[in-house]
């Protein structure tokens, strides 16, 4: 950029509320950037119309396997918060800050510490059965969970639609630091195109 251009950058200071980048990948004009140019991704941004940081990095977590039918949800939480509805209270300071979208692996191991009684260690263990898609080990954790809910009043469906949403995290979810960094590479190449 300083040869081509004549513009020094530091890179590693760029600021991360530049209208513009936003604006740009608003649109899906994202050919060229980092985890951002895939024709799904695309169409992603243009639902979500990302407006800050930490919706580029929902995004990045948001377009896998396992998060992937929660984008409009979540570009509906963004544009009317209002909307958000809770099945459960407690799930609230949880996923507030996703527009009530499970996406990052950090929520699903407080859901189940808070929700179903997991010890720290258990809901590191079903973080890591996420993580590696270990079916199997998730699979012997679905009676503590459903069980655990149950004995913290959680109502059966409420605890059956969490379990579903576990368990499809384990076709590919990203902790959110992961998301972060990407996100920030990200960020930075929108920034430069």
């Amino acid at each position: 950029v300083e040869r081509s251009r004549g513009v020094a950058l530091d890179v590693e200071n760029l600021p991360l509320d530049d209208a513009a980048t936003y604006e740009m990948l608003a649109r899906g004009d994202s050919i060229g950037v980092f985890q951002l140019e895939s024709e799904g991704m695309r169409e992603a941004m243009r639902q979500v119309k990302p407006t800050e940081f930490d919706d580029i990095v929902a995004l990045v977590s948001l377009y896998r396997p396992g998060a992937m039918k929660s984008i409009p949800d979540y570009a509906r939480g963004k544009r009317n918060p209002d909307s958000v509805r809770y099945p459960d209270e407690r799930l609230r300071p949880i996923t507030e800050a996703t527009y009530g979208c499970c996406i990052y692996q950090e929520q699903l191991m407080e859901i189940a510490k808070q929700l179903a009684g997991f010890s720290g260690a258990e809901a590191d263990d079903l973080r890591k059965a996420i993580g590696k898609k270990k079916r199997d080990l998730m699979a012997t954790m679905e009676v503590k969970f459903i069980d655990g809910c149950a004995s913290s009043g959680t109502a059966t469906s409420v605890a059956r639609n969490l379990w579903s949403i576990m368990t499809a995290a384990a076709d590919y979810s990203f902790n959110k630091s992961h998301a972060a960094c990407y996100a920030l590479i990200a960020y930075r190449t929108a920034y430069l195109k």
